[in-house]
């Protein structure tokens, strides 16, 4: 059974509730208040925050739901703790207006893939926010305005346990925060622009050959000629062979 509701900001007013699949937003309503909709399973689908006057998603507020796409929330201003914590079904973020974030917002969204379009309001990703997004693979957006990635007390950051997102050594405990950007940062880079992928590919390539002997068709000396290219170029492949470039 389905049932349409209307979100009136009344705290954990329909929290556990499985049979919840379509809200509404009362008019003039601000802020969805903390566990409103925890645990309500038939909730798949938030795109009646688009348009909205909400800007406050409160802590708890959309954990352990199926939610599965996360649009329309450029008019969200602050997402509180664990707001969307274990939501095993969300795949895609888009339009993330945030100018505030807690902890663990999106930890342990197990199916999501890409880290999509950061606010660049942000310049801090908070401690655990993609805590055990096992499932990312992806960074689809510009990072050049964060400037760290939050830990918490434990020792896990941002990003600890994003194994198909990181190396071992940086989806670990206490790995060094500084290097995990930095390696997202370059993963980004790459990822967004097709040409440097391809150049970096091509050195990765060569670099796999070092120990070969080197012709004028080989990968090495197809690198070293790409040095030609323009100066973004030529620094994917510097980084690169100075190890620098994620492998």
């Amino acid at each position: 059974m389905s049932k349409a509701v209307v979100c009136t900001g009344r705290e954990r007013e329909f929290a556990g509730d499985a049979e919840v699949t379509h809200v509404a937003v009362a008019d003039g309503l601000t802020e969805i208040k903390q566990r409103a909709f925890q645990g309500c399973k038939g909730l798949t689908n938030l795109s009646f925050l688009k348009g909205s006057t909400i800007t406050t998603v409160g802590q708890l507020a959309f954990s352990r739901s199926s939610v599965i796409t996360l649009l329309g929330m450029e008019g969200v201003r602050k997402i509180g703790d664990y707001a969307f914590y274990d939501c095993t079904d969300l795949r895609t973020i888009e339009g993330l207006g945030c100018e505030e974030m807690d902890t663990h917002c999106f930890y342990k969204c197990t199916l999501l893939q890409s880290m999509k379009g950061w606010p660049a309001s942000m310049t801090v990703i908070p401690a655990c926010c993609f805590r055990n997004c096992t499932g990312m693979t992806t960074v689809d957006c510009d990072l050049s305005h964060v400037t760290s990635i939050g830990v918490n007390w434990q020792g896990y950051h941002a990003f600890t346990g994003c194994t198909s997102l990181l190396p071992p050594s940086l989806s670990a405990e206490g790995a060094d925060p500084a290097a995990v950007l930095a390696f997202l940062k370059r993963k980004a880079f790459l990822e967004r622009a097709p040409l440097r992928y391809a150049v970096y590919a091509c050195v990765r390539r060569a670099r796999d050959q070092e120990g070969q002997p080197r012709t004028l068709e080989s990968p090495t000396s197809l690198a070293f000629a790409l040095a030609a290219l323009p100066p973004d170029m030529n620094r994917v492949i510097v980084e690169f062979l100075l190890g620098e470039v994620p492998r």
